[in-house]
């Protein structure tokens, strides 16, 4: 029997050289590719075949409280329409990883609400090639 534990505190995100704090609590960061890396062809009589995808693009959603202190560094980057390095480091003992990515770009200004209770906000960045190690 294999037990796998997991610390949100060991994952680190760093956008531009500033450590991202105020995560909500359901997420820290999400990564997804933009395409399928292969879409197959099938013919009628089964055979197959491959086209590679050349788009190594995706986007990182960080999940932030709607009161996170990072919030307005994240806004300001997105106003100034600044390219951005992001650094991102697990180093959970299962499936760790580490992104280091640079020409990123925050997508839109990050949602701004007021409500009864704190909020969660979703930050995305465009990675041009993302390629996790």
């Amino acid at each position: 029997m294999e037990i796998a534990s997991y610390d949100p505190k060991k994952v680190t995100v760093i956008v531009s050289g500033r450590i991202i704090t105020g995560y909500a609590s359901d997420g820290v960061v999400t990564l997804s590719k933009a395409e399928d890396s292969v879409t197959p062809t099938v013919g009628a009589q089964g055979d197959t075949a491959y086209s590679e995808n050349a788009n190594n693009g995706g986007t990182i959603a960080l999940t932030l409280m709607s009161t996170s202190s990072s919030l307005p560094y994240l806004r300001e980057l997105e106003a100034k329409r600044k390219a951005v390095n992001v650094s991102i480091s697990d180093a959970n003992d299962a499936d760790s990883f580490t992104l280091n990515q640079d020409n990123c770009r925050i997508t839109k200004m990050p949602d701004i609400s007021r409500q009864k209770q704190t909020g969660t906000v979703t930050v995305n960045i465009y990675v041009p090639d993302m390629v996790i190690r």
